[in-house]
């Protein structure tokens, strides 16, 4: 029950932005992918660096407030898979996200643009380069993945109170499949990093000043939910 309470602790705290989660439906099986793709959503496709930059984001959290002995727990595998799990949840929420944006023509300002930009300079600038060979992204490819971001943060901000049956609408509606074969093999690893470096979440947050207090409090739900999981209930 302990450890139980270690892993509701720890994804609460580190679930920064939790609209741009999963909802749950399941991803379909198929063959196909381009090399390095770990799913596709209607018209996109995801690479596995993608992923490992969120990976990355949830794990250094974790470490920051238990420390690397979390990996050791009882509830090391579990809590493993709950982040596995969180990260492809959270990608795919962007992208389609990113997708209902084209069909609302929801944009980024110049601004908002030039805010992701500076977001993924200080998230850049913070990495080892252990952590830069891992998730194998330029810089140019992780400006993209904070305008995404910023742009699904933008999009699920304008549709205001029917956001969530808005969103579960399209993403129902939206061809989305898994390379299940490919993502069996992704596991978390240790990567030696500055923990007190501003991780993915955090640099977003400090470029676009959003509330820690707002993130805290919507990412409950969602780490029980995420615990749930784990448990396999």
């Amino acid at each position: 029950m302990k450890n139980r309470k270690i892993i509701t602790a720890a994804l609460c705290a580190m679930l920064c932005l939790a609209v741009l989660t999963g909802c749950g439906r399941s991803l379909i099986i198929t063959t196909g992918f381009g090399r390095g793709d770990i799913f596709r959503i209607g018209s996109q496709s995801c690479k596995i660096s993608e992923v490992r930059v969120y990976m990355l984001n949830l794990q250094k959290e974790n470490e920051r407030l238990f420390g690397n002995a979390i990996w050791e727990s009882e509830s090391s595998a579990d809590l493993q898979e709950a982040v596995r799990e969180q990260a492809l949840a959270q990608v795919t929420r962007v992208k389609a996200l990113n997708q209902l944006a084209v069909e609302r023509n929801v944009m980024l300002t110049d601004t908002e643009t030039g805010l992701a930009q500076q977001a993924e300079h200080d998230y850049y600038a913070g990495l080892s380069e252990e952590e830069i060979k891992y998730i194998d992204l330029d810089e140019r490819n992780l400006q993209r993945m904070f305008c995404e971001y910023a742009l699904a943060d933008k999009t699920w901000t304008s549709l205001g109170e029917m956001a969530e049956k808005t969103y579960k609408e399209f993403y129902e509606k939206t061809q989305c499949d898994l390379n299940t074969r490919y993502w069996q093999t992704v596991k978390l690893e240790k990567i030696k990093g500055d923990l007190q470096a501003p991780g993915f979440a955090a640099c977003y947050e400090a470029a676009f000043g959003t509330g820690e207090d707002k993130s805290a409090q919507d990412s409950t739900g969602e780490a029980a939910a995420v615990e749930k999981a784990a448990e396999g209930e």
